[in-house]
Formats: C-alpha cells, structure tokens, sequence
C-alpha cells in the first residue's frame, strides 16, 4: 500500500499510540553478534547504535544515559512525504520535549523521555485536532450538580481502577471513589469548585477542590481529578485544571495544594510546597505534595497543611 503524502491529511489522521515498556539507545559492543530484542539499528562509523528494551539492556550490561518512551503515529506516511516531521516536532519542541524520530516504512516512530510521554501525547493529539476536517464536539467546563454524581463516581472508579500510587490493580472499590463520596457531604466541600467537562452529552472528567486550611489561613486542597481511561491524554485533564485555576483567583483564593506527579503538575506553576513554608500532611509525599500560590498569596504562611475531614478518615 501506498503511503500518504499530504501533510495535512497525515497530520488529521495521525494516531499516536504509545507502546508498553522503557526503551535505550546503546552502542553495541564491537564484534559482539547481534541479539534478539533489538528494535532499530543505525551503522555509523563510530560502530553500531541499536535501540532496545531497557530490561534487556539490563540482562546484557549494556550502558547506556537516555530512558525514552516510544510513541508511534499510527498513520502511513509515505517515505517522500515532506513536513510530517518537522511539524510533529516543532510541536514537541514548543512544549519543551525532546524528540527522536525513527522512520519506517509504514510509520514513523518518536523516542521520547519516560517522563513526557503522557505531555507528548497530549501535544500529538491537540496538534493533530488543528489539522482534523471533522467537526469535534467542544468540551463543556460547567459546576457538578446532585445528579451527575453517579457518573462522577463510575468515572473516577474507572479512572482509578490503577493505582496512581503503586500502579497496580486497585483492590476492590478505588480510595479515591470512598473519599470524593464523603466530600460531597462534607462540610467542607464548595459547589463552585466541583467541575465536570462534558463532552458530546457525556461525563468525560471531574476534578474536586474543597477547603483546607495552614494553620487558620484557608487554601485549597484539589483532589481527586479523573478523566474516563478512553479520554485519557486528550487534554481534558488539563483543561480542568485550568478552569480551577481560573475559578479559584476569581474568587480570591490564596492558593491550592495538592499531591500528585511534579512531573506532571509543574506544567501548572506547582511547585514543592515546603518551599513556600507548607508541610505535608505526610513527611512521606515530599516533593509530591505540591503548592500553588495565587495572585493574593499573601506570604508568611507557615505550618502543616490540613485537608478537609473525609481525607483525614483514610
């Protein structure tokens, strides 16, 4: 079959799928026969370059510096097709991701740090949306109401069927479910900040922030945040993120902790909150536990960060 040559028809179609596992690049012992597991091989003439899972690099002491993710762009691009790279690139460079590409002859292939891989999927995603000639129905940010709590709680059963904490199967009904149901009837909880995104008709995310307080001062304490597992990676996420963020300077919040990935939150402006004086709840978190000061963040602030009650319950 042919490949495709039109950029904007690649760019609409392109699917990036991300396969399973950590992959390396390592410079393969001269005189050494090739082994099973390799991936992709480039000859160059300082030796051998081979691309291969991390673990079998482990299994022969094989060295090597960069941990990447790959990514493929399920979409046949024709070898002679021009821009499909650079744009894909440009894309990634723009959110500050760094990108190898290996061309095959049916797909092209992206190498990118274990770290950004759930950032460069969204960015492929978004960046394939501005080319799509097929109307998408448009996401709704709107308050959460008493009847969407049942899809609420389906959803963030689903979103977190894997433990985030331990990346495992979660053991019966998810933590997460237990306590976004107890802070709906928490004394704690502010209907101006329970956000679901809709799309097409259909509860797709929710994110929760309810009040916590450092010492006497109030802040907001965020959590739990879940987009259903199909959606996963399409920005919807980060969408609800922003929305609360919004919503919370508007109102004159001071600020919003919460604990999650840095990796993933910094994107947001979170940093550590012990740098601004915040302790954890849990030495445990650390890092993780992270802190947003907003426009009114008054400084001074100084003590061990209090959740609302149904998260002290756990």
């Amino acid at each position: 079959m042919t490949g495709d040559r039109n950029l904007q028809t690649l760019l609409a179609g392109m699917r990036p799928v991300q396969r399973g596992g950590e992959y390396v690049y390592v410079l393969w012992p001269h005189g050494r026969p090739l082994a099973g597991g390799i991936e992709a091989a480039v000859r160059e003439a300082e030796g051998l370059t081979v691309v291969l899972p991390r673990a079998e690099a482990d299994r022969q002491g094989l060295a090597y510096d960069f941990v990447g993710a790959w990514i493929t762009l399920e979409i046949h691009s024709a070898l002679e097709a021009v821009g499909l790279t650079a744009a894909v690139s440009k894309a990634l460079t723009d959110a500050r991701i760094s990108c190898n590409v290996l061309a095959g002859f049916h797909h092209d292939h992206l190498l990118v740090p274990v770290a950004d891989a759930p950032r460069a999927l969204e960015v492929l995603a978004e960046l394939s949306a501005q080319y799509s000639d097929v109307p998408r129905p448009e996401l709704l940010l709107r308050n959460e109401t008493p009847e969407d709590r049942d899809a609420i709680l389906a959803l963030t059963a689903e979103a977190f069927a894997i433990s985030p904490a331990t990346g495992l199967p979660a053991e019966g009904e998810p933590v997460e479910v237990k306590v976004l149901h107890a802070l709906f009837d928490a004394t704690e909880y502010l209907p101006g900040f329970s956000v679901v995104a809709v799309l097409d008709g259909e509860i797709v995310g929710h994110v929760i922030s309810t009040r916590g307080w450092v010492g006497e001062h109030e802040l907001l304490g965020l959590g739990p945040i879940g987009v259903t597992p199909r959606l996963q990676r399409q920005g919807i996420g980060s969408a609800l993120m922003k929305e609360t963020i919004a919503r919370a300077n508007a109102a004159g919040e001071s600020g919003i902790a919460l604990l999650g990935s840095p990796d993933y939150y910094s994107r947001f402006g979170f940093v550590p909150a012990a740098s601004f004086g915040v302790e954890s709840p849990e030495a445990a978190w650390g890092d993780h536990f992270q802190l947003l000061p907003l426009a009114l963040w008054p400084g001074g602030v100084h003590g061990t960060f209090r959740y609302a009650e149904p998260f002290m319950l756990l």
